[in-house]
């Protein structure tokens, strides 16, 4: 790789292995509404078209679509045997894949590859190898054994330690985890996300879901946010609702997203749990929502009733920004977000009553609600857009320039 000139742009492409819009997703599309595009050339490199390719398209950003044998973007990573059974059965178009990115990034001539998931920082890190572009990895999840498999996350700590120039982690919280399984402490930094203010602006607002949802006024609304998964602990919520409902009978609850990865048995077991309980007609499933920050804005109260730890935690953050009260359960990077009865609500996982008594305290105390809406919105100006950009283009800059000179 030649010497780069001083001030001349930097070129990086950011590989993700979602064609969906997750958490990852979404902070990425945040730092590429922000980032200096005069100093850096940006494109994303994508398995298939899907929601991300479009969102990216709206703000001018290239995608570049290698295919990726979907049957493997769909792989869960908790399952060693059948993981091992696909990727034997896969080998050659996995191969092929490889020799693909390969090639395109050395034609490109991209001074940085910035792999975005997990699976893409596995096939990222082969392919950055064999053409000898530099890596960095963005690190969204907590690298535990509940997620991971521990010969999934052996081979993270070996590719972590030897591909990747630097790993930003996204929660202290996320970096002690990489650290406790193996990685070099000297490689992971941690950069927070950041709220971008633009995407809450009210004049942006599109229909109140109240409205969409003809819900009378004087009916307060709960709202789940995330995947349709088992971590995501929707079920202690939907537990949850009979007594909340006892004490405020006018208390309607959403679940706000869509299942991931193949989890019809999830969403299929929260539908068991609606019917045993006797709650069909206070809980809907609005499915993937696009205008999250208007859903947001049109709830009383967010849940996020986690069963897993989780490394960050943007949704959260996004309520606290729009003045939400937040209840969410106490792992992993949330209690670096919310101090429990100052800027939001812990609860023990899976225990639905204190999910219940929450939101009653919540609905029953004008004052406590008021001081912990005000108290969330300013612990947010730490996760700053500004914070968050600045960080990651001296995070890029520096390690596209590292290798320069070597």
């Amino acid at each position: 790789m030649g010497l780069k000139q001083k001030g001349s742009q930097i070129k990086i492409a950011f590989i993700d292995h979602n064609p969906d819009i997750g958490g990852a997703e979404t902070s990425l599309l945040t730092l590429l509404r922000n980032i200096d595009r005069s100093q850096f050339g940006v494109t994303v490199i994508l398995p298939s078209h899907g929601d991300f390719s479009r969102a990216l398209h709206k703000i001018d950003i290239d995608a570049e679509i290698i295919y990726f044998p979907s049957v493997l973007i769909r792989l869960k990573r908790g399952n060693t045997f059948r993981a091992f059974l696909f990727i034997t059965a896969y080998f050659f178009s996995i191969s092929f894949f490889i020799l693909k990115l390969c090639t395109y990034l050395k034609r490109s001539h991209f001074d940085l590859v910035l792999t975005n998931t997990v699976k893409a920082h596995l096939y990222g890190s082969i392919a950055t190898g064999l053409c000898r572009v530099p890596l960095v990895w963005r690190f969204h999840d907590i690298l535990s054994p509940t997620d991971f498999t521990p010969l999934l996350i052996a081979c993270l700590t070996f590719f972590g330690n030897l591909f990747p120039t630097k790993i930003l982690a996204v929660s202290n919280t996320a970096r002690d985890y990489l650290v406790k399984s193996g990685f070099k402490s000297s490689k992971v930094e941690v950069i927070f996300n950041g709220i971008d203010p633009e995407a809450f602006k009210v004049e942006n607002a599109s229909t109140d879901i109240r409205e969409e949802l003809k819900l009378q006024n004087g009916i307060k609304l709960v709202g789940c946010i995330g995947r349709i998964i088992p971590q995501k602990g929707q079920r202690s919520l939907l537990l949850a609702i009979p007594k909340v409902i006892d004490k405020y009978p006018e208390t309607y609850f959403l679940i706000i997203g869509d299942i991931f990865l193949k989890e019809e048995q999830c969403k299929e077991e929260l539908l068991d749990t609606i019917s045993d309980k006797g709650i069909e007609g206070r809980v809907k499933f609005t499915g993937f929502r696009t205008d999250i920050a208007d859903v947001i804005r049109s709830l009383d109260t967010v849940v996020f009733p986690s069963v897993a730890p989780e490394s960050f935690g943007l949704s959260i953050l996004e309520a606290m920004y729009l003045e939400k009260p937040v209840i969410a359960s106490n792992l992993g990077g949330v209690c670096e977000l919310i101090e429990d009865g100052v800027t939001g609500m812990l609860i023990e996982p899976n225990h639905p009553e204190q999910i219940a008594d929450r939101i009653i305290a919540l609905f029953s105390h004008k004052e406590l609600y008021d001081r912990i809406v005000k108290e969330a919105k300013a612990a947010t100006q730490k996760f700053s857009l500004e914070n968050y950009i600045a960080a990651m283009e001296k995070a890029c800059r520096e390690a596209a320039l590292k290798e320069v000179n070597h």
